[in-house]
C-alpha cells in the first residue's frame, strides 16, 4: 500500500522522533550516543538544520528543527541510514536499527513552539532517569540555560522563541516552560495526545494544508511556500532556459568543468528544490544513479560551503519558479 504524501515546507520548525526496533536501549552505551550526536551535527550542518531541542533517550530520540530548503525526508533518510549503517559496522550487525520511518509533526505557532522545546528536554524527568533536566547530558536543556557549550542547539534562534521582549529574559521565560510542561496532565501520554499532535490524522502526517490556511510560524513565516509542482519534462526545459545548459549537452560523456558543474546544479535543483527522483533523471541523462548521487552531494557540500555557489542556485531556483508559475493559467 503506497505511503501517504508528507507536506515539506520550507523553513519550517518540525517535531521529529523515532525508536529503535524491538525497544532496544542502544543508546544507553555512551560511545553510541556520542555516535548519534555527532553524525545529528555532520548531516545537519551540510543539509543547513538549526536544531532547536534534542533529547537522545536508550531507545529513541526526540528532534525539533528549521529546516532548509532541503526537504526533510532527504535529511531524515541521510541521517537514520548513517546512523544505522555505522552502528551494523561497528557492532558487525545485519538487519534494520530503527523500528520504522520518522515521525514529524509541523509546528505551527509560538505556544506549540515553546511546549514541544520544553517537552523534548524533559523526556529524562518524565522517564524518572533524573529530576532535573539539567542533570541529562544528552539532550539540549544544559545548552539552553548556558550549562555547557552548545553541541547541537543553534541557541540564540531558539531564544527568540522564548523572548516576550528583552532578549536577556529569553532564558527565564524558557525555564518558566519548562516547569510549566512539567506540571501538564499529557506529560506522560503517547505522542498522539500531545497537544501539537491531536489534529494529525495519523502518525505519519506531517500537517494537513487544508486544515492550516492562515497559520504561522512562530517566527513570522507562513505555510505557504509558494514553489509550483512542475513534472521532470517541464524542469528541463525551464532548466536549460534559465541555466543556459541543454540536457543534450549534460547527458554527454564530456568531462569539462563547465559541464560537471552544470550537472551538480541540475541534480542539486530538481531534486533538493523541485522533489524530483534521481532515478528519473539518471534515466534521461542516460548516466548511472551513482553519478546523480555524486553530483548532489557534491552540491549539497557547495551550497553549503560556498556563498556565491549558494547564490546562485537560489537565483536559478527563483528563476525557475517565476517561470513555472508564468505558464500556469489564471485562477478565477
Amino acid at each position: 500500500m503506497p505511503r501517504k504524501p508528507r507536506l515539506f515546507v520550507p523553513g519550517a520548525t518540525y517535531h521529529v522522533y523515532c525508536r529503535v526496533a524491538r525497544g532496544e536501549f542502544v543508546f544507553d552505551e555512551p560511545f553510541e550516543a556520542d555516535c548519534f550526536v555527532e553524525m545529528v551535527r555532520k548531516v545537519g550542518g551540510l543539509h543547513r538544520w538549526k536544531v532547536l531541542a534534542w533529547c537522545l533517550m536508550g531507545n529513541h530520540y526526540h528532534l525539533v528543527v528549521k529546516t532548509s530548503s532541503i526537504p526533510l525526508w532527504r535529511t531524515m533518510q541521510r541521517l537514520q541510514c548513517n546512523v544505522a549503517r555505522e552502528f551494523n559496522r561497528r557492532r558487525e550487525y545485519l538487519g534494520r536499527l530503527w523500528q520504522s520511518r520518522y515521525r514529524a509533526r509541523l509546528i505551527d505557532s509560538q505556544e506549540y513552539f515553546r511546549q514541544v522545546v520544553s517537552y523534548v528536554h524533559l523526556n529524562p524527568v518524565a522517564a524518572a532517569i533524573v529530576k532535573d533536566p539539567a542533570d541529562y547530558s544528552h539532550s539540549g536543556h544544559r545548552e539552553i540555560i548556558g550549562r555547557c557549550p552548545p553541541r547541537l542547539v543553534d541557541v540564540p534562534s531558539v531564544l527568540v522563541g522564548f523572548d516576550d521582549g528583552f532578549v536577556s529574559d529569553a532564558r527565564g521565560s524558557y525555564l518558566a516552560s519548562v516547569r510549566a510542561v512539567a506540571e501538564a496532565k499529557w506529560i506522560n501520554q503517547g505522542v498522539r495526545e500531545l497537544p501539537w499532535w491531536k489534529g494529525a490524522r495519523d502518525v505519519n502526517e506531517i500537517v494537513e494544508s487544508e486544515g492550516h490556511p492562515e497559520a504561522t510560524m512562530f517566527d513570522g513565516g507562513t505555510l505557504d511556500d509558494n514553489r509550483p509542482t512542475v513534472a521532470i519534462e517541464e524542469f528541463i526545459a525551464l532548466f536549460e532556459e534559465t541555466a543556459g545548459q541543454s540536457i543534450v549537452s549534460l547527458s554527454s560523456p564530456l568531462r569539462t568543468s563547465d559541464l560537471t558543474a552544470g550537472r551538480v546544479e541540475f541534480t542539486l535543483l530538481a531534486v533538493t528544490r523541485f522533489g524530483l527522483r534521481s532515478g528519473d533523471l539518471a534515466g534521461l541523462l542516460e548516466k548511472h544513479q551513482s553519478s546523480l548521487t555524486r553530483w548532489l552531494n557534491r552540491g549539497l557540500k557547495q551550497e553549503a560551503e560556498d556563498e556565491l555557489f549558494r547564490d546562485r542556485i537560489n537565483r536559478l531556483d527563483f528563476g525557475i519558479s517565476a517561470a513555472a508559475r508564468e505558464c500556469r493559467p489564471t485562477k478565477r
